[in-house]
């Protein structure tokens, strides 16, 4: 792996697009977001259990069904632990209404292809209509005839195109019935009709997961970007499902060679080159993970029904925000910390824990 590439995938982990953040930040702030902002990550610096503030960023997903068999995904290999289903765009109105008054974005993609929610379109322009920037992921592989137009047409501000690899042998090789040249035929129509209309948005962003059979195609793929005219070409650290079995073995099978051996591989357990962050959980201050069956979960690495943290339309925002899972998940992040009931986060080494007794107790205190 290049040197600078490896310093590139140490330096920006795989949830942060800090530019993107900061234009729905420019674009979306009212008074009473920005206050509310201001209080989450104070609330979140502080390590706080029982908090003041609402989530400011969305994650909202239209569906978890999926075109594609990827081997890493819980999806594609079969073992989300939750029934498939579609959101309806009834209850994403519910959702978005509940929180509109604190949130800059919502994320319309987790663990499914967002196109194949017939309804995705109305909840890119709701989302709008309620001053929510809005941002997507599509493996663009399965389309009906008008997703290209509409999309371009649409208010969707962001979107990434998962798209590993230069040709079709390394595309297909972890994209599982995906077609390379279809995607890029895809991509390049819905450039062509931006351009043609004169449309600044969707910002489009191609996302390049660097795996061991793909890394070799970095520059041929910074060549292609450049030809076809995508915003931005952004290679990403891979990461293991979450309650992956044989981690060792996906690990040797997937993961790049190093150029040293010397940084221990074995220690990133999730993610390529990413060693735990040794601040709280943000996901537990800033974020709000909604399934399409209205579940709630922790955060996006997260899945399964019986990880979930509550359901979305059965409480209200600040019952559920501060619920007995919530509170006992931020707790592990407090030297103090008192849990009172066991959480997937006790398993999650994505971010250091600091909490010194993880026993249960009868009741939650902040520090």
């Amino acid at each position: 792996m290049p040197r600078s590439l490896k310093k590139e995938l140490q330096k920006m982990p795989q949830y942060t697009r800090l530019v993107r953040h900061l234009k729905s930040f420019i674009f979306h702030s009212t008074l009473k977001k920005i206050i509310n902002l201001m209080l989450v990550e104070s609330e979140w610096m502080l390590r706080r259990q029982t908090v003041w503030g609402r989530p400011y960023i969305l994650i909202v997903d239209p569906t978890n069904v999926c075109n594609l068999r990827c081997p890493l995904c819980p999806t594609g290999t079969g073992d989300i632990d939750r029934g498939q289903s579609m959101l309806s765009y009834e209850c994403f109105t519910q959702i978005i209404d509940r929180f509109a008054p604190y949130t800059y974005e919502v994320s319309l993609h987790n663990w499914g292809e967002p196109l194949l929610n017939k309804e995705i379109f109305k909840m890119i322009e709701y989302a709008q209509s309620k001053n929510i920037g809005t941002n997507m992921s599509t493996n663009l592989n399965t389309v009906r005839p008008s997703d290209i137009e509409n999309t371009a047409r649409s208010s969707l501000e962001y979107l990434i195109v998962s798209l590993d690899g230069t040709t079709d042998e390394a595309y297909s090789h972890y994209r599982r019935n995906g077609n390379f040249q279809i995607v890029m035929n895809n991509l390049q129509s819905l450039i062509e009709i931006k351009r043609r209309l004169k449309r600044r948005t969707p910002f489009i962003e191609w996302q390049f997961i660097l795996m061991k059979h793909n890394i070799h195609q970095v520059e041929d793929a910074r060549r292609i970007a450049k030809e076809i005219g995508v915003d931005l070409l952004r290679f990403i650290p891979i990461g293991l499902p979450f309650n992956a079995k044989y981690k060792a073995k996906l690990r040797s099978e997937w993961f790049p060679e190093l150029c040293d051996t010397s940084s221990g591989v074995d220690t990133f357990e999730h993610q390529f080159l990413q060693k735990p962050r040794k601040s709280a959980c943000f996901y537990l201050y800033r974020s709000l993970i909604v399934n399409p069956d209205n579940r709630v979960s922790p955060c996006c690495h997260v899945y399964g029904k019986q990880n979930d943290f509550g359901d979305i339309l059965s409480q209200s925002p600040e019952q559920l925000w501060n619920n007995e899972h919530y509170r006992s998940a931020r707790s592990l992040f407090s030297i103090n910390g008192k849990p009172v009931v066991h959480t997937i986060c006790e398993h999650c080494n994505v971010f250091e824990r600091r909490a010194r007794n993880h026993s249960l107790v009868s009741s939650c205190e902040d520090e």
